[in-house]
């Protein structure tokens, strides 16, 4: 039985050199895939064939927009900035530390931000400092995803 002490890490490469920079710290990243297959009956007969739809996937990402250094507050900025110009990029989600994972590596290939939001920020009345961490959401779209994408242990 695992004891999931595991961790994983979400690493971002853009352009042709593919270095992947991991993005730390980072709050949530989920993935969603969807493959529509619909039946096919006639009058004659049922389950006469299949329509298959074009396969999708999905992501989302949550980053905090404030930390100690640099490169803390840069992960929500650099999305910002690919989101804005559009750009394409690598998503690759390795294990960095245990074995609880059926995977060692996935890589999300051509992956596009369609939606950045940030989160609101209170400030206490009497201290004056945030209550709240901001954190900056992304949502996205995969569109090279395969089964050499998927490597195992």
């Amino acid at each position: 039985m695992p004891n999931w002490s595991s961790k994983l890490e979400v690493q971002v490469a853009t352009g042709d050199d593919n270095n992947f920079v991991t993005l730390t710290p980072i709050t949530t990243f989920t993935t969603s895939f969807a493959s529509s297959i619909t039946q096919i009956h006639s009058i004659e007969a049922d389950n006469v064939g299949v329509i298959i739809k074009p396969q999708t996937m999905t992501f989302t990402m949550t980053v905090p927009a404030i930390g100690p250094d640099d490169a803390t507050h840069n992960n929500a900025a650099s999305l910002y900035k690919l989101a804005i110009d559009g750009k394409p990029f690598n998503v690759q989600l390795t294990v960095a530390s245990g074995n609880d994972w059926a995977f060692s590596q996935l890589i999300y290939r051509n992956c596009y931000i369609t939606a950045a939001s940030g989160s609101n920020v209170t400030v206490g009345t009497t201290s004056g400092v945030l209550d709240t961490t901001p954190i900056a959401t992304f949502s996205g779209i995969v569109t090279d995803f395969g089964e050499a994408d998927i490597k195992t242990p």
